[in-house]
């Protein structure tokens, strides 16, 4: 996405991420006052709430490395490949009864996830190389009750949890899609 920072190096976003945690947990801890009075150190009483925002930004800033990180790995999943729009992955990826479904459901899939989708193919694990419960732990809920209401279809848990590639997702929508018009 536009002004997302790109690392090259996954290595360094761990590295950054351990720093900023210690950083927090240090900062917490002289915000506490038990640590600085054990070593005899004192502090004016707002330090501790200096010290205390300080981990708070420490902890924040960790966790949008974290987010970085994973769309990182599904970028990295999906370099190589070429891009192409909604229509052509249908058309280019799947049977003709299948593509107008399958480029609509990439077009939902792309309001859950905030990673560039135009490289991804219909083998791609959802979780694994998608990353899509470690970008945003709500949004396969969020994916599957939008897949429910823009084909009128519902899909019960157990059938959600066994979607692991988005060929799965595919296949199981277009199924319904005709039962439902059977």
């Amino acid at each position: 996405t536009a002004g997302c920072m790109t690392i090259k190096r996954p290595c360094f976003l761990s590295i950054a991420q351990f720093v900023l945690v210690i950083l927090a947990a240090a900062m917490f801890l002289l915000a506490s006052g038990t640590i600085p009075a054990n070593f005899g150190w004192s502090f004016p009483s707002y330090f501790s709430l200096i010290f205390l925002l300080c981990a708070v930004g420490c902890g924040y800033f960790a966790i949008r490395l974290s987010d970085e990180a994973e769309k990182q790995r599904a970028l990295t999943h999906m370099s190589g490949r070429p891009a192409v729009s909604e229509a052509e992955f249908g058309e280019r990826y799947l049977p003709s009864d299948r593509a107008e479904t399958a480029a609509q459901l990439r077009t939902i899939l792309a309001r859950h996830l905030p990673i560039d989708l135009s490289r991804m193919q219909p083998g791609d694990r959802l979780v694994e190389d998608l990353r899509m419960d470690a970008l945003d732990s709500l949004s396969t809920v969020e994916f599957v009750i939008e897949v429910e209401k823009t084909f009128g279809i519902k899909i019960p848990n157990s059938a959600a949890e066994s979607m692991a590639t988005f060929q799965d997702v595919v296949d199981y929508v277009s199924t319904a899609i005709e039962a439902k018009t059977a």
